[in-house]
């Protein structure tokens, strides 16, 4: 909010341009007439528009500050410190811009300033909010408030760096207020393959550690929660690959003539004709299937509260020729195949891998959406 509110006051001096200020004064704007008239007299230090402008504005828009601030200590907001610090802000703002005007000061040659107010209203300000820290921090085993304690005492280190205990308090509200999500670690799909997962549980558990997918939300592995000690988790998210299945090689050979005209047979004799081969064009793919089944658990009930199937599909496929005949009759793709080499099968590692490439990204994309707000 105070960033906002200078940014506003910034976007006033700029727009003032060429005005005096008159139009923002019979509007009751008075802080943007006062800074209108401001730019206008550092640039035309005789402008009768801007020096009448100057002269009733200033004591209307202090008059209103110190209306609101006597209003914001009679009243019972928690936050009212707050308020009251941006109308000392707001009131410390004029005195600069009129201190930087030599022909502001002839009019008004003692600005307000109130830099102890302010000091005090900020002190006060992080006070309440610490004290609201700690009320909410009371019942620890309500993350909501933990959240509530941990956003207060982030404002109070914004007002008040170094404000009594607020670091200490700031780490105790932050683990109390955070989600702990275990990722359980996913078997092999299917062990007569002898195939190694770990690499998906890597790729997950990097991700998550490394990216913030939200400052209350903290993704640990089994090893990770037993090494820190956590007396309880919150969630688990549980994958397993469902149905990888490697389907049968697939193999299929097309025969066909193909054929070329206007083929110079003869050089010498400049004979032209046309030209023939029988072209054998074969094809081997092998595909894995399957599914990843994504399930997020509420630790304390045992009970899914989220559920996902995502599927996927990898093939495979070599495309090679062989021929007989003339080779000028081939083309120059023809030709590149005649050229290629039959490969063997990938071995089901490399299957299982390439399948499963897809599925990381829908589960952490999953993953991201669920959390984000959480």
């Amino acid at each position: 909010m105070r960033h906002l509110f200078f940014s506003v006051l910034a976007t006033f001096v700029i727009a003032a341009g060429c005005s005096s200020g008159k139009k923002a004064l019979k509007k009751g704007d008075y802080d943007k007439a006062v800074l209108q008239a401001v730019n206008r007299l550092r640039s035309d230090t005789d402008n009768e528009n801007a020096t009448a402008t100057l002269a009733k504005a200033y004591k209307f828009a202090i008059d209103g500050h110190k209306r609101k601030i006597n209003t914001q200590l009679a009243s019972n907001d928690p936050y009212k410190w707050e308020k009251v610090m941006r109308e000392y802000e707001a009131i410390n703002l004029l005195h600069d811009e009129i201190q930087k005007c030599p022909a502001c000061l002839n009019l008004i040659p003692a600005p307000q300033l109130a830099i102890t107010e302010l000091t005090e209203a900020k002190e006060n300000a992080a006070e309440a909010r610490y004290a609201m820290a700690q009320v909410a921090l009371g019942n620890k085993n309500n993350r909501t408030q933990a959240i509530t304690a941990h956003q207060h005492l982030q404002r109070v280190n914004q007002l008040y760096p170094g404000y009594k205990q607020t670091s200490e308090l700031l780490d105790e509200a932050l683990f109390y207020a955070t989600l702990k999500v275990v990722v359980e670690p996913i078997p092999a799909p299917v062990r007569v393959l002898q195939l190694n997962q770990e690499f998906f549980n890597n790729k997950i558990n990097e991700y998550l550690h490394r990216n913030s997918v939200n400052q209350y939300v903290r993704f640990y592995t089994p090893e990770e929660v037993q090494a820190e000690n956590l007396d309880w988790i919150d969630h688990k998210i549980v994958m397993n690959f469902d149905q990888f299945s490697l389907g049968n090689v697939i193999s299929h050979t097309e025969v066909r003539e193909v054929t070329r005209d206007s083929v110079l047979l003869d050089k010498e004799k400049k004979i032209y004709g046309t030209v023939k081969a029988e072209l054998k064009t074969h094809r081997k793919a092998i595909v894995g299937s399957g599914l990843l089944d994504f399930q997020i658990l509420d630790a304390n009930l045992n009970k899914v509260i989220s559920q996902e199937k995502f599927p996927s599909e990898y093939r495979w496929e070599i495309v090679w020729a062989t021929y007989n005949g003339d080779e000028r009759a081939l083309s120059k793709e023809q030709l590149a195949l005649v050229k290629s080499t039959e490969l063997s099968i990938p071995a089901p590692q490399y299957m299982f891998e390439e399948f499963a490439a897809p599925l990381y990204d829908q589960a952490i994309s999953k993953i991201n959406n669920y959390y984000k707000n959480y």
